[in-house]
């Protein structure tokens, strides 16, 4: 049966304005629409383009940007994807009588690694909306009605940095394009010029002007180390290609024109991003970013980009040996307005709110403040490092302080000037000899003789001779052992090295390629080599590392650099439990491990060092691992303990040994990310030694991310609420889910909540088991509404009350595993307790790193039965009243 036979069946279109399906469909794409309808009853039709059709919920309370809001939205009959432009007066006496105007429209992109049409089939849909009003991350649920009839759906808003608690439909009556509410529709009212989009003449600084021909892009300054300061934003540096994107949406046709740095047009060698002028909601504008190709961990590989760079025609066989993705950090023009003098913040918030972003098309997000941690996790991770921008910057056009960078790997841009004669073997030349202006003086920085295959050798050869000179374009003519020849300083190559020697030439330089987007008048010495940070943005010292102190090893055999590495099980438990050594080497199950600082101080308070935590874990994993096992995990790092800086990490980073077990899962910002999995005693202690106290996972394992195998309670206090508070929200709780007929497992948190669990039988998604807590929270919350919250926001939660977050049941989003230790003073235990424990006299802080093993040893494992106790959620959702 066709999709809109049903439509065409319920409508006279001799006697309703709305339109008939024609019988040539437009281009697919991915537009939504949501139009307030007052018929029968007001409501809103929410309308997605799935299959060339627009799938249709109705959804009485309209949407919403509260993702404490869970919209009832009852599917009904495709509409032709022409009905997403109508606006009018339907009739009395015809289907749905009433006036209906366009209240929001725009774009979505698909979230997850299913299309539209799938996951519409499997009856849960994730989009990221990109519209004038709804913007953010969403989902479509499906559920089963209480009575067997209609096609019920939960339309729910999740918690993202476009949420907003304070959401209120009531106060956007008017239509999204002709700027009339539904009375004066109905009144025959004239439209109106006024909209609620944002507008770029609203920015301070904003320009009224036609869109420039060319921009040179701004550039940032080298610095030394990295700092932190509120006054700055930070974003990953990739290492790929500048381009500025010019998008044309105006006319029949619309145009990109992809430029890089020098202005040359390059539009033609990223053909998959032909697609970039339909994500913009703007006739015209222009973005500034990074194209990058990113290898398999999510890190740019600019090896593999470099197939792309100077090919005119690539084939398909070509984009799927290197595709790239463009990192999209800046707007410059919207829509008749010069966006270049606007504070960079107001230029970023605009820019994620006319792109929608998926795919290959990324937001460059930042980091506030947050300088000296995101360089150490990009320094885990392998990056090449970090952006500093000044958050209040305009946008020049040339290299400024406002931006500065900060190198991890180091390289440098750098003119060839001439090359030596070859030797040996090769055939063409033996080094490229490379230099840096100063001043207008060109000076040698060194020969560079290594990076080269037969081929690059060959490719750069034929492009000196093409610029040979008689004259030598540096200040200085170097010396060299073999003759050397002399080109025109009209080349940039990229050059990697170990470091600077005292005449400022270069120490191992490898060659990476040829730059033809840079214009070697820019490789100065000034620019290649960093400047001392800025007095106030300083990083401190860090501070030096105790001396190690001298043990006495348990035999074992010796490791390759002459140390002892202990292998028995006898001699790893007494360097755990006895020994005084700073660092030791062991072997578990034929796995390696190097043990450091076993003697620094984690917890001060207490006196519980990193050796204490090693032990813990150690005697621990029987009882925590079972909760490990398959789950990505979530680090948070502590290298120098509680009191010092602490930072999350995601990616397991290059440097992951063999034998240690990890799972690659789909991320939209970065391809895929490399998530470690705790699956032994080894992996638990190798990530303790990266300084991870608390083993956060996620409630999927890594066969199928998409279904938890859990459910669980984040009770969450607000500041200073008394524990006894949370402890009766729990027993509330508690008691509730037996009233459903469900068997929970308590635990403290470890800090000042408490968590329930819940374990499933798999098969139900994030959304279904987010749904299911959150109506149990707000059951509870209706029963205790002075002990229990759903606001959200910790600083504005009333004194004393409870948040029962049901929000963090999601996709990627960890919990502290049982048993595991928490970044506290007395190194707290996210402990199992028995219902009967859960009282008022429950003292979380006695369940530690220092009593826990004793009372396993008495009372045993409590949750030693977890895995046998999967439960449904059916039964407990009939009892439910989800309306």
């Amino acid at each position: 049966m066709n999709s809109l036979s049903e439509y065409r069946r319920k409508r006279k279109f001799e006697k309703t304005p709305e339109p008939e399906p024609k019988a040539a469909r437009p281009v697919p794409s991915n537009r939504f629409v949501v139009q307030k309808h007052d018929a029968t009853r007001l409501h809103y039709d929410f309308r997605l383009e799935i299959d060339g059709a627009l799938k249709s919920w109705a959804v009485p309370k309209g949407p919403s940007l509260d993702p404490a809001d869970k919209r009832l939205a009852m599917e009904t009959e495709d509409h032709p994807l022409e009905y997403g432009d109508f606006e009018g007066v339907i009739p009395e006496g015809n289907y749905g009588a009433g006036p209906v105007i366009i209240w929001d429209r725009g774009t979505y992109a698909v979230e997850g690694d299913a299309s539209a049409s799938e996951q519409y089939r499997r009856g849960e849909i994730k989009f990221a909306l990109q519209g004038e009003r709804l913007r953010g991350s969403f989902a479509l649920v499906k559920i089963r009605g209480r009575d067997g009839k209609g096609k019920p759906w939960l339309l729910i808003k999740h918690r993202d940095a476009l949420a907003d608690p304070n959401w209120k439909i009531e106060s956007m009556p008017e239509s999204v394009t002709t700027g009339r509410n539904l009375k004066e529709l109905e009144e025959g009212l004239p439209p109106s010029a006024s909209t609620l989009a944002a507008r770029p003449d609203q920015l301070d600084g904003a320009q009224e002007g036609k869109m420039p021909r060319s921009i040179h892009p701004m550039l940032s300054t080298l610095v030394d180390k990295p700092f932190s300061h509120p006054d700055w934003v930070f974003e990953i540096k990739w290492d790929g290609v500048r381009a500025l994107a010019w998008i044309d949406n105006g006319g029949k046709d619309t145009r990109l024109a992809l430029h890089s740095r020098t202005g040359r047009v390059i539009t033609r060698q990223y053909p998959e991003l032909a697609a970039l002028p339909g994500r913009v909601r703007a006739t015209n504008a222009i973005l500034d970013g990074e194209i990058v190709t990113l290898d398999e961990s999510g890190r740019s590989d600019f090896e593999r980009l470099q197939s792309r760079m100077n090919v005119q025609s690539v084939t398909e066989a070509l984009q799927r040996q290197a595709p790239v993705t463009y990192y999209i950090f800046d707007l410059l023009y919207c829509d008749g307005y010069d966006l270049r003098a606007v504070p960079l913040l107001q230029r970023k918030e605009l820019l994620r709110h006319i792109v929608a972003f998926g795919d290959r098309f990324v937001y460059a997000d930042h980091q506030a403040g947050q300088g000296k941690e995101l360089f150490e996790v990009a320094k885990e991770q392998g990056l090449e490092g970090i952006i500093g921008k000044l958050a209040r910057s305009p946008y020049c056009e040339t290299r400024s302080p406002d931006w500065v960078k900060f190198k991890i790997t180091r390289d440098v841009d750098a003119v060839v000037g001439g090359y030596t004669d070859p030797r040996g073997s090769r055939e063409h030349f033996g080094a490229l000899l490379v230099g840096l202006y100063e001043g207008k003086n060109l000076r040698h920085i060194g020969g560079v003789g290594t990076g080269f295959n037969e081929k690059t050798q060959k490719d750069v050869y034929a492009k000196l001779e093409a610029i040979e000179s008689k004259t030598c374009p540096f200040a200085l003519q170097p010396k060299t052992r073999e003759k050397a020849s002399w080109v025109k300083p009209e080349l940039v190559a990229k050059i990697k090295y170990a470091n600077w020697t005292r005449e400022r030439n270069l120490r191992a330089p490898v060659y990476v390629t040829l730059l033809n987007d840079h214009d070697p008048e820019e490789c100065r010495f000034d620019v290649e080599t960093p400047a001392p940070a800025a007095e106030a943005f300083e990083a401190t010292e860090d501070r030096a590392a105790p001396p190690p102190n001298k043990g006495s090893p348990i035999r074992g055999r010796r490791g390759s650099a002459g140390s002892e590495v202990l292998t028995e099980r006898a001699g790893i438990e007494h360097e755990l439990f006895k020994g005084k050594s700073e660092n030791a080497s062991i072997e578990i199950d034929g796995r390696p491990l190097r043990l450091s600082n076993l003697n620094k101080v984690y917890f001060p308070e207490s006196g519980y060092t990193k050796r204490h935590l090693f032990a813990y874990y150690y005697r621990v994993a029987p009882y925590i691992l079972p909760f490990l096992k398959d789950r990505p995990v979530v680090l948070r790092r502590y290298p120098d303990g509680i009191t010092g800086e602490a930072f999350f990490q995601k990616d397991a980073g290059q440097h992951v040994p063999e034998w240690m077990d990890t799972v690659m899962v789909p991320s939209e910002e970065k391809g895929q990310t490399r998530y470690f999995l705790a699956n032994d005693v080894a992996a638990l202690l190798y990530l303790t030694n990266l300084g991870c106290i608390d083993q956060n996972v996620w409630s999927s394992r890594s066969d199928d991310l998409e279904r938890p195998d859990y459910v669980f309670f984040d009770l969450d206090p607000s500041e200073g609420t008394e524990f006894t508070v949370v402890v009766d929200v729990a027993q509330a709780v508690h008691e509730e889910l037996l009233a459903l007929q469900m068997k929970p497992f308590l635990k403290t948190s470890g800090a000042t909540g408490f968590h329930l669990y819940m374990p499933l039988e798999r098969g139900y998604t994030f959304e279904q088991v987010r749904s299911f807590a959150e109506i149990v929270g707000r059951l509870v919350g209706a029963k205790m509404p002075q002990q229990v919250t759903h606001q959200r926001i910790v600083s504005k939660r009333p004194p004393g009350t409870v948040m029962i977050d049901a929000y963090q049941n999601a996709y990627g989003r960890p919990l502290a595993a049982p048993y595991a230790v928490r970044a506290f003073p007395k190194a707290p235990v996210s402990a199992p307790v028995t219902p009967r424990e859960l009282r008022r006299s429950l003292q979380p802080d006695r369940l530690n790193i220092k009593t826990m093993l004793g009372r396993i040893e008495k009372q045993g494992d409590l949750w030693a039965d977890f895995w046998k106790a999967r439960q449904r959620l059916e039964d407990a959702i009939e009892k439910l009243d989800v309306r």
